[in-house]
């Protein structure tokens, strides 16, 4: 969680820092909320998935940039990779009112070329569950909220019945 919370706020201390330059505009980055997905069920060693995400704009005047998409793996949890994903926007912070009209909410890839366990990690037998981390929110303390899914490595057993 430590390294969650360092990454988060490196990435939010780099979105409040612009140029103040007479020239033109200045971006700025911030986070779009990401506010649904399309992950199966389970995940295959060796499939490839198309990850998608739903993510809506601040207001029309931010543009997405892209999906931030970061493996990690947490020290108490040795079994579970961990994937957050945020969506990244640009800003002109100079604009103090933004009455542009558009489209906020969007789908789109998360990652390029399709997400595939065994691009990650050698060893098949190396994790059990991939928890996928969608940021929805920074809160006020610059911590953020995330939807949470986690997915089985492998197909599930199936339940057995009971029979009579």
């Amino acid at each position: 969680m430590k390294k969650t919370s360092l990454i988060l706020f490196f990435a939010l201390a780099i979105s409040l820092i612009s140029c103040n330059n007479d020239d033109g505009p200045s971006i700025a980055y911030g986070y779009a909320k990401i506010t649904g997905h399309n992950l199966p069920t389970y995940i295959e060693y060796d499939e490839s998935y198309d990850i998608k995400a739903t993510y809506k704009l601040i207001n029309a005047c931010h543009n997405f940039v892209g999906f931030d998409a970061r493996p990690y793996e947490n020290e108490d949890e040795e079994k579970t990779l961990i994937i957050n994903v945020s969506a990244i926007t640009s800003y002109d912070p100079n604009i103090t009112e933004c009455n542009k009209e558009g489209n906020l909410t969007s789908t789109k890839s998360v990652i390029q070329n399709g997400f595939k366990l065994s691009r990650v990690t050698s060893n098949k037998e190396q994790y059990n569950t991939v928890r996928f981390r969608f940021l929805t929110n920074v809160n006020s303390e610059n911590e953020g909220e995330y939807i949470t899914v986690n997915l089985p490595v492998g197909e599930p057993e199936p339940e057995e019945t009971p029979t009579e």
